[in-house]
């Protein structure tokens, strides 16, 4: 782990008010690690900001201040409610710089520890949980009166919940994420940002109950859909103490390999549509229909741009069972790079390549169906796991 009081260390020259600090890194670190906690740690709280010592109040910590230790913050008592040095105007400017800079590691420490897998804290605030109406509008269920599991499925980039509606996995109700810009939210703003997605999507699974009930949850995302879902799952972790029972991904690289990668957000709409044609995404007939084009587009560049914004940050592996599938012909994930999703689970990892292309899903939905069936059911039922009998799904506007 980076030592926060690293970023934030100063280069001066002299003592005192004649020190020459380099502001310039300062600026640059607060800014940069202040971002990485806003973005990747979802702290945004403005309550009982630590930082006090930061000038102008330009950061905000992400809770109520916690003590300090003295050696750290250099021996200054903390004001009342807070929990770390404000420098007097007594101090010379380089001592006060430095203080500060002692603070701020101290809460940007803090902030890490709050917010790491398993640390749970009363400060924190309560997870979200979606209005179950809001939530609704989410996730499609297609209702089961009897279900083992809950297989939630995450659609590829510019994909809707369409993808995944001839699915019918014995035992499993579907669950099947649908985002603005698509279907009934066609009207809706797509949203560009991978993290905020999977924050909704986790406060909407919240929001119907799922990760209270008794029935566990089963991912599985295709290619964009295999990102969120990933992230969906550490942010379940993280926020709400819970852990699919499994992780199927499909079709993507893993997230840890994503740099460099080409960004498709850049290209023309005629590219876009060619390079969905080849993939196999769309057949020729619709990539001729202007009006078939002009609907699924904006979703399209949406997603890609999501991606292309996407910056990988190391997590702690999950402790649920994954498996990866891959296929033979996917000029986007070569078959290799289907192995290195290993590295995001404790538990047992398996993969399996499949022939065809980067949609090798819907000309072999049979095979595939059959398959994540197999495992994720033998994955109840196996050595060392609990026997689920299966429960009785009453729906209340059932009749």
């Amino acid at each position: 782990m980076l030592t926060p009081f690293a970023l934030y260390s100063l280069k001066t020259t002299g003592a005192g008010t004649k020190g020459s600090l380099k502001w310039s890194v300062v600026v640059f670190s607060v800014v940069s690690y202040h971002a990485i906690l806003v973005e990747v740690m979802g702290c945004t709280s403005s309550k009982g900001c630590c930082l006090c010592c930061v000038p102008d109040a330009a950061l905000k910590s992400c809770g109520p201040a916690v003590p300090i230790a003295k050696e750290i913050t250099n021996g200054y008592p903390a004001p009342p409610g807070h929990g770390t040095h404000t420098p007097t105007h007594s101090q010379g400017l380089g001592e006060a710089i430095q203080t500060r800079t002692r603070c701020i590691s101290a809460c940007a420490v803090r902030c890490i520890h709050d917010h790491l897998p398993g640390h749970r804290h009363d400060h924190q605030r309560a997870p979200a949980k979606m209005r179950e109406e809001e939530a609704r509008k989410w996730l499609s269920v297609k209702r089961k009166d009897f279900a083992r599991v809950r297989l939630v499925c995450f659609p590829y980039a510019g994909g809707n919940s369409n993808f995944y509606k001839t699915w019918d996995v014995k035992e499993a109700e579907m669950v099947t994420v649908e985002l603005p810009g698509r279907n009934a939210r066609y009207n809706e703003k797509v949203i560009t940002d991978v993290y905020l997605i999977a924050k909704k999507i986790a406060a909407a699974l919240a929001g119907l109950g799922y990760i209270e009930s008794k029935i566990p949850l089963v991912f599985f995302g295709h290619s964009f859909g295999a990102i969120v879902s990933t992230l969906v799952a550490q942010i379940l972790r993280n926020q709400y103490n819970y852990t699919p029972k499994h992780l199927v991904v499909s079709g993507c690289v893993p997230l840890h390999l994503r740099a460099g990668r080409p960004k498709f957000s850049v290209a023309n709409d005629d590219e876009l549509v060619s390079s969905l044609l080849d993939m196999g995404g769309i057949t020729k007939e619709m990539a001729r229909n202007r009006d078939v084009v002009t609907q699924f587009l904006p979703a399209l560049k949406g997603d890609y741009l999501a991606v292309d914004k996407y910056v990988y940050h190391e997590a702690p592996p999950l402790d649920c069972p994954i498996l990866a599938l891959g296929s033979d012909q996917d000029l986007r994930v070569p078959q290799h790079e289907t192995e290195e999703w290993a590295r995001f689970t404790t538990k047992e990892f398996e993969s399996r390549i499949f022939p065809g292309g980067h949609f090798f899903l819907k000309p072999l939905e049979k095979e595939v169906v059959a398959y994540v069936s197999s495992v994720i059911f033998r994955d109840l039922t196996g050595p060392g796991a609990t026997d689920l009998p299966g429960f009785i799904l009453f729906d209340p506007n059932k009749k």
